[in-house]
């Protein structure tokens, strides 16, 4: 059996993404109003702001790797096996999904009632339980109050998208640049008609369709375009630099710089280009100043991502009621660097213990898994178990 594709250099981008999201999420929370005052929290607010363009980037990422994954196995089989791809998704996905809807809904209101706190939880169940979640902040179930679900409406998105996404390719099988562009643009246009509405923008499946069918058009043209791969690889290290530069620029300079109603409407698809950039460039240039996999440490806890991402709420929940109850003085700057530190420190070992003991069953229900064969980066991807290929 043919081993499956997999880009050592991705791993580590996982790792930076997500730690984006979770510094964005554990710098906003709650300190005092004297802290919050005060200049240095301010332009760390500001520049950690920006954080949430990390799950823009897993949206790019999850299009590229499960496209390419696709079109890797028609190409070796003459065709892909939908049935067996839904099944890995699911392997892969629900355990630990459904396990955080079981505790946002089942668990947290126990724990808020024993601690004597109010609790009203307004999102209904049934948007989580289908994978909706991103839509219960537009209909009557409004968003969540349990922390720990808010942060899974990324996840009902990229299932939404795996269901459709492989059918969507079979059925454009001789038109796939078409589909391409015909969703791209359908994106856009759904944006501009909602451009005055942040949460529509930011969190509806056709404002997020274009990162995901971008990643998948880079991988097209990747898989199926010597010609596109060799132009990649001849990028300088001078013009990887400046896009670089450039990138991370209006990253930080989004809300100065894309604005107004076409820029607002197209910024999605502007920074989506940049990490489109990222990924051809770590997977296929050759003059790359740094490729991501010489990080053992941040390649290591790629894996670990999705166990991260949907725990780290947990984490931070976990790490504030512990440092309030022994921190001496007001929730000053100390006061949200200790938390945050700790809040690190347990969402890791919580991502960790998810995997190796509680996904990881799961995952053998994929069956045999095609065997590793490392090859160069720069050339073309390196072959890897099933488990870790297209994750999270």
């Amino acid at each position: 059996m043919a081993p499956r594709p997999y880009f050592p250099n991705l791993d580590g981008l996982r790792t930076v993404a997500c730690l984006a999201v979770f510094l964005l999420h554990s710098f906003i929370n709650l300190p005092s109003p004297e802290v919050q005052s005060t200049a240095a929290y301010r332009y760390g607010l500001n520049a950690l702001s920006t954080g949430h363009v990390g799950v823009n980037f897993f949206f790019v990422l999850s299009g590229f790797l499960i496209t390419y994954l696709l079109l890797d196995e028609e190409n070796n089989w003459g065709r892909y096996n939908i049935p067996a791809f839904y099944r890995r998704r699911i392997v892969r996905i629900w355990p630990l999904y459904y396990a955080c809807v079981a505790f946002g809904f089942l668990v947290m209101p126990w724990i808020k009632i024993r601690s004597g706190q109010d609790w009203n939880e307004v999102a209904s169940p049934l948007y989580y339980l289908t994978f909706l979640a991103n839509m219960a902040l537009f209909h009557d179930g409004g968003d969540a109050t349990a922390f720990n679900l808010s942060v899974l409406w990324s996840v009902a998105i990229e299932e939404q998208f795996y269901l459709f996404w492989p059918l969507l390719l079979l059925l454009f099988r001789r038109a796939r640049p078409a589909l391409f562009f015909l969703l791209i643009a359908s994106s856009l246009a759904f944006r501009y008609l909602y451009r005055l509405d942040g949460d529509v923008l930011y969190q509806h499946t056709f404002s997020v369709l274009s990162d995901l069918v971008m990643g998948g058009g880079a991988a097209w043209l990747a898989f199926h375009r010597p010609g596109f791969r060799a132009w990649v690889s001849s990028w300088s290290r001078l013009a990887i630099v400046v896009g670089y530069l450039v990138g991370i620029a209006l990253i930080l300079a989004q809300e100065h710089v894309l604005t107004g109603p076409v820029l607002l409407t197209g910024r999605r698809v502007v920074l989506g280009l940049f990490f489109v950039f990222v990924v051809l460039e770590q997977n296929y240039a050759t003059e790359s100043f740094y490729k991501m996999s010489r990080n053992r440490f941040l390649t290591y806890w790629g894996t670990y991502t999705y166990g991260f991402y949907c725990l780290h709420p947990i984490g931070l929940q976990i790490a504030l009621i512990a440092v309030r109850r022994f921190w001496p003085g007001p929730e000053d700057l100390g006061f949200v660097l200790v938390y945050s530190l700790l809040a690190l420190l347990i969402s890791a070992a919580m991502a960790w213990v998810s995997y190796h003991y509680f996904e990881t069953p799961f995952l053998r229900l994929k069956g045999r898994s095609r065997t590793a064969t490392p090859i160069p980066s720069a050339a073309k991807p390196i072959l890897a178990p099933a488990s870790v290929a297209g994750e999270k």
